[in-house]
């Protein structure tokens, strides 16, 4: 005999005054016509009418409807207003509020079975081996509702511990792969991914679904029980700066959380100090999804056009922005609302406490409630901008103190001389004339005095560094270039000078730190010009320190001197630490009246996407800058001449030949103009533009201007000297189009052991100058070689650069040209799948990379003797090349071949 389902697995219809509710489709109609009202209100009515007649209070209904999350107050009495409305006249009476206690519903209430409620389709229990990964046993639930759950598993042997992530139903499955798409975006964007949840892997094919997570400790909320109490108020303080700095991190690569709160914060408590993670970024979102082409993620649960203001995933009620019940779209704003109010909870002492009027007694410290009332503001355009800001904050509590102390005790003392005179002015009415007069007296006298002593001051301080210049440049500079005392004879060098001077500079402007700043400014830029790296690092690191102690962060010296740091950054590839501070500059500059800012951070960027090799990126930059520093020095011309030939590089590389020419022959013109060039600028223009003319087959002119330029160079800067190398790159890819392999071979060993000499193997420019020899190895037959060298090579550049990168996807090309060639098929198809037109034209562009891949696929397939798609891949592919008269290639000449042979 079948069971009779119990009442709690019914579903039912009900009808109540002119209303009916259906449970089973969650459809209200007033009247027989259907009412649209939204899902949290439609919850608390189907709990109401289970209950009906009886007084449901509040907590009941926060715990059935909100499933014990934290609420704003008001949110459960704008689900009655809103079920009111609904209702209508006739029917809102039926609601009836219990003061203090909760709500009723009153009146004849009919209700019909319609059908039964579903078991849990998960049917998880503990002790239970994970579905599809039986090495892991499920320890406990951590979390979840009917259509998803959160589980602990351990390995049965290792005893490694892994969360894990279920969910049914296609609402949460899009969840999960909007978290596992995020996750990977934070994984593959940042260096730092300690304050993140790393994702192992996930199952999106079979029920259940579920994503395979490292265990990153308990949640926040759970750990504040017993956690918070004894925690004190610099320590809770400590633990929110890494919360913020996790999710200033994730802004900075175009990562939204949107659901912010302790739930999804997890702490992990040892012997060290706690480490905190964010977690579930299933609601989140992209700024800018166009990003993930970028890094090469699938868009899992990100549509190419998603609409975050259409997105229903808006995260917890109490930690939303006011602007996102409003209906606009999220941004890095509303993740700050969300901080400001932990950060209120966290210092209260109490994470299930929701922000109400009077929270401000709360926190003793008036500038903390300073930051979170900014935080919190309910107006975007008063809210603090950023995640970074509000820690910046933070983390200058002690100083914001220190300036609030001396405002108050000068405050204090104006009050005081206030009172004061009032006091005298009460006792002595008939001295008041007097007395006004005689204070104008010496308000004057100490105006003339102070100013007097201000002009004195200065003058001293004048002269004080007039004198500290004027021996450093005599005692440490001129005087150290004598044979004589650098004891070196006539072999001294300006490397030796600048080294003893270098040693000197803090002891000579001990008491002058900007002064010494300025120098260290001067010297970092000779060291990079006679390319000492490292030197010049390092002074630039210390300048930037010592403008930032004397003048602040966003100061214009400092705002300089970061910037120089950035160029070294990228000189020396030390590429994601060049990123972290390029975010800090557009952080410092977002919102700047600075005049420079616009030229600092076009600059910057500029140079960082131009020694990535992503001069698609790198070309606006430099369109923004040049005409910027036109403006604010024009006298500047050293640096001015060195952006216009970086842009005449990226013109080149983008296969705007044309105009890259016409610039450069304008800089060349100017040059030669002004009369006291020593001929080296103009050399490196030339070299610049003979670019152009080998790109368009004119290699006898572009070798002649480049032979000309070397001279030039190699007489001024030595034949080791980077601008060296890079005319022998030139003229190296003139001999590959020449298909002269002895001179191709000669210039690129020498590039590379020039290149590697002077950077190590740990460098994109090294890596580079391998892969074009192996270029020209494989062009010339030997493709075993090639693949030798470009296997290495290509996994450093996609380790430094990404996959993505355009230098990486030309490395990548070759070698799985030479893979193919010599058999290796499996891993020539591994490297084929990286590979894309645009990422490749993005680095040298002429309109034939697709072609050329999938000439390569072609061959592949060919290779396994596939005739017929390696046909459909050759045949266009080979008119495409062919069709653009461009030089010959072993790719090409392998292509036609195979074509030919297939048709045999």
């Amino acid at each position: 005999m079948k069971d009779t389902p119990s009442p709690r697995e019914q579903t039912y219809r009900y009808r109540f005054g002119t209303a009916t509710f259906d449970e089973t489709s969650f459809e209200l109609r007033v009247a027989g016509l259907r009412v649209d009202v939204e899902r949290r209100a439609l919850d608390v009515l189907a709990c109401l009418l289970r209950h009906a007649g009886e007084v449901v209070t509040k907590e009941e209904l926060f715990a059935q409807v909100w499933a014990g999350r934290i609420t704003v107050e008001k949110v459960l009495p704008n689900a009655i207003n809103k079920l009111r409305r609904a209702l209508g006249e006739a029917n809102a009476e039926l609601l009836v509020t219990q003061p203090r206690i909760g709500y009723r519903l009153t009146g004849v209430v009919e209700r019909i079975v319609i059908g039964r409620t579903l078991p849990n389709p998960l049917a998880l229990r503990t002790g239970q081996p994970v579905p599809g990964r039986e090495n892991f046993i499920l320890q406990r639930q951590l979390g979840g509702r009917t259509d998803s759950e959160v589980w602990l598993a351990e390995h049965a042997r290792t005893h490694e511990r892994r969360v894990y992530k279920f969910a049914v139903g296609d609402d949460r499955l899009k969840a999960l792969k909007r978290e596992a798409t995020l996750s990977r975006v934070l994984q593959e964007s940042l260096e730092d991914r300690r304050h993140f949840v790393d994702l192992i892997d996930w199952n999106f094919e079979t029920a259940p679904f579920f994503l395979e997570c490292a265990y990153g400790g308990e949640s926040l909320q759970a750990w504040a029980e017993a956690g918070l109490p004894a925690t004190a108020p610099p320590a809770r303080l400590a633990l929110f700066l890494q919360i913020a700095d996790a999710v200033a991190a994730a802004h900075a690569v175009g990562v939204l959380h949107k659901d912010l709160k302790p739930a999804n914060v997890l702490i992990a408590a040892g012997d060290a100090a706690p480490l905190i993670r964010l977690t579930d970024f299933g609601s989140g979102g992209m700024l800018d999804p166009d990003r993930l082409e970028e890094l090469g993620i699938t868009r899992f649960g990100l549509s190419a056009t998603q609409n975050l203001a259409a997105d229903a995933s808006t995260g917890t009620p109490i930690y939303m922005a006011p602007e996102v019940f409003s209906g606009h779209a999220p941004t890095a704003q509303n993740d700050v609302f969300a901080l400001g109010v932990m950060l209120y909870q966290l210092l209260a002492g109490n994470l299930n406490k929701p922000m109400a009027s009077g929270w401000e007694q709360d926190i003793a410290d008036p500038l903390l409630c300073e930051d979170i009332a900014l935080a919190t503001d309910g107006d975007p355009a008063r809210r603090l901008s950023s995640a970074a800001e509000l820690a910046m904050r933070l983390r200058t509590l002690d100083q914001r103190r220190d300036q609030a102390r001396r405002a108050g005790e000068a405050d204090d003392q104006a009050r005081r001389a206030r009172e004061a005179l009032a006091r005298s002015r009460a006792r002595r009415p008939y001295l008041l004339a007097l007395v006004a007069v005689l204070v104008a007296g010496v308000i004057a006298s100490l105006g003339l005095y102070q100013a007097a002593v201000r002009a004195r001051n200065q003058a001293e301080r004048e002269l004080a560094s007039a004198v500290a210049i004027n021996r450093f440049l005599n005692e440490d500079l001129i005087s150290r270039s004598n044979p004589l005392v650098a004891a070196k004879g006539q072999n001294a060098s300006l490397e030796d000078v600048l080294l003893g001077a270098r040693d000197r500079v803090a002891g000579r402007f001990a008491e002058q730190p900007l002064i010494e700043a300025s120098i260290r400014t001067s010297m970092s830029s000779l060291f990079n010009t006679v390319e000492r790296l490292p030197d010049a690092e390092a002074e630039a690191r210390r300048a930037l320190a010592l403008y930032e102690q004397e003048e602040g962060a966003a100061s214009l010296n400092a705002l300089k001197a970061r910037g120089l740091l950035i160029r070294l950054l990228t000189r020396t590839a030390k590429f994601d630490e060049c990123l972290r501070e390029l975010e800090t500059l557009d952080r410092l500059v977002a919102g700047s009246d600075e005049a420079y800012a616009p030229y600092l951070k076009a600059y910057a960027w500029g140079v960082y996407h131009m020694n990535r090799g992503d001069y698609a990126k790198a070309l606006p930059e430099y369109r923004k800058a040049i005409p910027e520093l036109t403006e604010l020095e024009p006298g500047n011309l050293i640096v001015r001449d060195s952006l216009r030939m970086d842009l005449v590089g990226a013109l080149t590389q983008t296969g705007q030949t044309a105009e890259a020419r016409r610039e450069g022959e304008a800089l060349i013109a100017e040059i030669a103009a002004r009369g006291d060039d020593n001929g080296l600028t103009s050399a490196f223009a030339r070299a610049a533009v003979a670019r152009t003319f080998t790109l368009e087959g004119d290699y006898d002119t572009a070798q002649v201007q480049l032979l000309d330029a070397q001279k030039t160079i190699v007489a001024l800067l030595g034949a080791g000297h980077t601008r060296n190398l890079m005319v022998l790159s030139d003229l190296f890819d003139i001999a590959v189009r020449r298909r002269d392999w002895p001179r191709a071979l000669d210039y690129a060993q020498r590039v590379y052991e020039g290149f590697r000499g002077k950077f190590g193997d740990d460098h994109n420019v090294s890596d580079i100058a391998l892969a074009n020899w192996s270029q020209a190895l494989y062009e010339s037959g030997d493709a075993r070689g090639a693949e030798a060298r470009l296997e290495p090579a290509y996994r450093r550049l996609v380790a430094r650069l990404s996959a993505r990168n355009p230098q990486a996807q030309v490395a990548g090309f070759w070698l799985a040209a030479a893979q193919i060639e010599t058999g290796h098929f499996d891993a020539a198809d591994q490297v084929l799948a990286t590979l894309a037109p645009e990422a490749l034209e993005a680095g040298g562009s002429d309109g034939l990379w697709g072609f050329r891949l999938d000439a390569l696929r072609g061959l592949l397939a060919a290779g396994r003797g596939q005739r017929d798609a390696a046909a459909t891949l050759l045949r266009p592919a080979i008119d495409g090349i062919a069709a653009r008269d461009a030089p010959p290639s072993r790719v090409f000449e392998s292509a036609r071949q195979a074509l030919d042979d297939g048709r045999r």
